[in-house]
């Protein structure tokens, strides 16, 4: 348990040094009427157990976006993007998000604020979704 605090650590410290992500390998997957989605190659791990677990990024295209999410709050109006980690278990067709960062840019400094609700559930992947996409692209 210690072990993975540590490593969470670690790339939250990365995320923070690393300006709207401009130093990761960010592969676009998918855009829709909200969001453009990428994920991070090099943060791909594929378990023995058939699991994958990935960082993506939803990168807002209005403020509407996280309204429609029932995030209301005024400090949210500055968020340009969404981070998550999630779990892929392939063979199941199923996902967990482990958390998921909201990101704003403040000149050259970005700031991300680390969200846990809700989260911890395994639910079945859906191909209208963009972790469908996401599904196909990592569990060939």
């Amino acid at each position: 348990m210690k072990w993975g605090i540590f490593l969470v650590m670690i790339s939250l410290g990365a995320i923070q040094t690393e300006v709207h992500g401009d130093k990761w390998d960010w592969k676009f997957f998918l855009t829709n009427a909200e969001c453009d989605f990428f994920y991070s190659p090099g943060t791909v791990f594929r378990s023995d157990a058939g699991i994958v677990r990935v960082w993506w990024k939803e990168v807002f295209k209005t403020k509407d976006v996280l309204k429609s999410r029932g995030f209301t709050r005024r400090e949210y109006e500055k968020v340009a993007y969404q981070i998550n980690v999630t779990e892929i278990n392939c063979s199941q067709k199923e996902y967990l998000r482990k958390f998921f960062m909201l990101c704003s840019n403040e000149g050259d400094s970005v700031f991300c604020d680390i969200h846990r609700h809700h989260l911890e559930e395994w639910s079945p992947v859906r191909k209208e979704q963009p972790i469908g996409v996401l599904y196909l692209e990592l569990c060939r």
